[in-house]
């Protein structure tokens, strides 16, 4: 936004939000919202109803300080929305707070925070600690915690480092109509710094699962949920529970999937990239029209993992609250307004929640008389016997459905019934020993971080920068695929079982490839022999094992360091290693969105190199750029476009694709790829029609030539040799 000069289009006063059209600045399109909308991204700081991106400064701690009155801060966000949501859990009403927007306008910000810069999540956490210690009263609390990822369908728990593959289960509770993760890791916390840890540790894994599977972590939901338990005895002596379940979620970016060049594609209805933003806002319309009008509406929450698990949040028994992200830039307004319109429907939504409490020994009580009722249709009752005009391969497979659903139940009111019987202190000293082991093993790496050579991981997302950490020991290490037993464990695209091997010897690391073959970049320059590392230097293993080397004990920047290495800067130096320009002065406006993409791509394009290498597929990629001359006749569009090229590696046919459609067909490998790391042998199989490496061979221009016809009309011979113009 700062280096294509951005400017701001979005002025907020009160509940109302001006939305200034770029392409006519005379146009401002006016809403306004029962709810608060915040607005935060790199360009700017501010929420609520007022627009700043100037009136703050960063102290010594990196908080950031309000220097106008146009400023809130992270505080102030807090006591806007969060104070809220605590109040009504010490209520006893089911919470929910989503945030909704493009990748970079401020959902995470806003959530999680930064660094110093601590979001709603945190803060009410804290907060929830220190009002439960304030109070002296005999009533007894009770927090438990759990955090998953929901990516491509697929449920991670983040509390655990493996997951099953395929991912966890979601299965309903017939007798609530509620979703649910079947063995989600749900922990019992004592105070806001454990919740602190346990948030770090499902951050960490979450960085190493989006390497492992090559994911893209914009693309991924988040969902923190806090269970906040108060029990204590009413008038008559029984113990009575009070429950509130506090649902946090962080959506994915909400930037609608580029359509241009895929509008023909094929497999174009195969690739839902957006498919639980897309079902969301399905629901969410639905959820207003049930709420505006009479009419029967059907909500379709079935539709997608996101919508079945936030069904409660979204249209029941929980009071919510969205935060719209909003970018401030206009080079952003398509987006913005769609988040706007989003929020819109959003508002009208209308949730009538109850508390809930009740006596601890009626809930045991229906349990118990639960179970019995499902073990008896197990003995027939309910699951369909001989007979009847049901296909008997049919009646096996609903019998065989039914059973696995009903045993699922029967074992989730087990676990129910044993959480209530097993004493929370028990659970309690068992979360904090392994929380304590936890703190230990934690300073202790801080410490080691300060005297020993390490590399630190970068991502796209600067919440998941620095989380992988990989120690350097005097001597040979070896960095390979886990199975071989390496010094340094890494996994993903690319990397072979014996990579690389980094030496320290006299306080300098020197790194060389393992076998030959593997592929390692270092400051964006492939490695072929031995080399010494400075401090600070990137290196690349395989296609997305991005690392940052530090050697405290030799701490000298190299000439052009800077003082801060981030993805963005990694990403500039390896397309600046393969010709293209990363430099934003003196471009016009086209040719910096050229550049965007050209650096977005580009990664992009080498992660599909290795998935098609892996699969054996063939086929090689490559960004191409087509300038606008070469696109005379063919386009009216005369700026230069950034396009991929496809080549079969077997017979040399080539094809180019436009941007959308490779984004699109990208997702489709990424999927054929987690298959593939999933054991499923259908992937070897898979049809021409369904593979997106394949295509049917068709016209691909080569270059276009200017002939004049004026000799035509006056029937002339005409001999001349034309230049043909080709793309590059």
């Amino acid at each position: 936004e700062k280096e294509r000069n951005a400017k701001l289009i979005v002025e907020m006063a009160g509940p109302q939000t001006s939305l200034i059209d770029p392409e006519n600045t005379t146009l401002s399109i006016v809403t306004t919202y029962s709810l608060i909308l915040y607005g935060n991204s790199a360009m700017e700081k501010d929420y609520d109803d007022i627009l700043s991106h100037d009136q703050f400064i960063e102290d010594e701690n990196g908080v950031l300080v309000g220097t106008g009155p146009k400023y809130a801060s992270q505080r102030a966000v807090f006591e806007d929305l969060g104070q809220g949501v605590l109040n009504n859990a010490f209520e006893g009403y089911n919470c929910s707070l989503f945030a909704y927007g493009q990748t970079g306008s401020g959902k995470s910000y806003s959530m999680v925070g930064y660094g110093p810069n601590k979001g709603i999540v945190p803060i009410t956490c804290d907060e929830l600690f220190k009002a439960i210690e304030a109070d002296k009263g005999d009533t007894k609390y009770e927090v438990t915690f759990s955090m998953l990822e929901i990516y491509n369908e697929q449920v991670r728990d983040l509390l655990v480092r493996n997951n099953p593959k395929g991912g966890l289960k979601v299965r309903e509770n017939p007798k609530l109509g509620l979703f649910y993760v079947v063995d989600l890791k749900k922990t019992a916390v004592g105070s806001y710094q454990e919740i602190e840890r346990r948030t770090a540790e499902g951050t960490a894994n979450r960085t190493v699962a989006a390497t492992n599977m090559n994911a893209t972590s914009s693309r991924a939901h988040t969902v923190v949920t806090i269970t906040f338990d108060q029990i204590k005895k009413n008038d008559a002596g029984e113990e009575t529970k009070k429950s509130s379940v506090i649902n946090l979620v962080d959506l994915a970016g909400s930037e609608r999937a580029d359509s241009t060049g895929a509008t023909g594609d094929r497999l174009k209805e195969g690739a839902q990239i957006n498919k639980s933003l897309s079902a969301l806002g399905n629901v969410i319309s639905a959820l207003a029209e049930l709420s505006t009008s009479k009419k029967k509406v059907k909500v379709p929450y079935r539709d997608s993992i996101l919508t079945k698990l936030l069904q409660n949040a979204l249209g029941g028994n929980s009071k919510t609250i969205m935060i719209a992200a909003l970018s401030p830039a206009d080079i952003n307004f398509d987006e913005t307004l769609s988040t706007l319109r989003y929020a819109d429907r959003a508002k009208k939504i209308k949730n009538k929640a109850v508390v809930n409490e009740n006596p601890m020994e009626k809930l045991i009580r229906e349990l118990k008389e639960e179970n019995e009722k499902l073990k008896r249709a197990m003995e027939g009752g309910m699951i369909p016997s001989e007979g009847g005009a049901i296909d008997p391969a049919e009646r096996d497979r609903l019998r065989k459905e039914m059973e696995e659903e009903i045993k699922a139940q029967l074992l989730a009111n087990m676990d129910a019934m044993k959480e209530m019987s097993t004493s929370w202190d028990d659970k309690l000293k068992e979360s904090q020993r392994t929380f304590s082991e936890q703190t230990s093993e934690k300073e202790s790496m801080a410490m080691r971080k300060k005297v020993e050579p390490h590399l630190t991981n970068l991502n796209e997302d600067p919440q998941l920068s620095g989380v992988i950490v990989h120690f350097i020991k005097l001597g040979e290490n070896f960095i390979g695929l886990s199975n071989t037993n390496p010094d340094v464990a890494i996994s993903g695209l690319g990397v072979q079982k014996q990579h690389s091997i980094m030496t320290l010897e006299n306080d300098q690391v020197s790194i060389k490839p393992a076998v030959p073959g593997a592929k390692t970049k270092v400051n964006g320059a492939p490695l072929t022999g031995e080399r010494v590392l400075q401090h600070f230097d990137r290196v690349l293993f395989g296609s997305n094992n991005l690392f940052v080397f530090n050697n405290p004990k030799n701490p000298v920047l190299p000439d052009g360091t800077p003082d801060k290495i981030d993805y963005e800067f990694a990403q500039k130096e390896l397309a600046a290693s393969k010709g293209f320009s990363t430099g934003g002065q003196g471009l016009t406006k086209e040719q910096q969105i050229a550049q965007e993409q050209v650096l977005e791509l580009l990664p992009l394009v080498s992660e599909v190199n290795a998935v098609s290498e892996e699969l054996d597929k063939h086929r090689s990629f490559e960004v191409i750029l087509i300038s606008g001359a070469a696109l005379e006749g063919i386009s009216s569009n005369k700026t230069t476009k950034v396009m991929v090229k496809m080549k079969d590696l077997l017979n040399g046919n080539t094809w180019v694709w436009e941007r959308g459609k490779f984004m699109n067909r990208r997702y489709l490998m990424q999927d054929l790829y987690q298959r593939h790391l999933d054991g499923d042998e259908e992937v070897k199989k898979i049809p021409n029609e369904e593979d997106p490496f394949w295509e049917p061979p068709e016209d691909v221009l080569i270059g276009t030539a200017n002939i004049f016809l004026q000799s035509l009309a006056f029937g002339l011979d005409f001999d001349d040799r034309l230049a043909i113009t080709d793309y590059k």
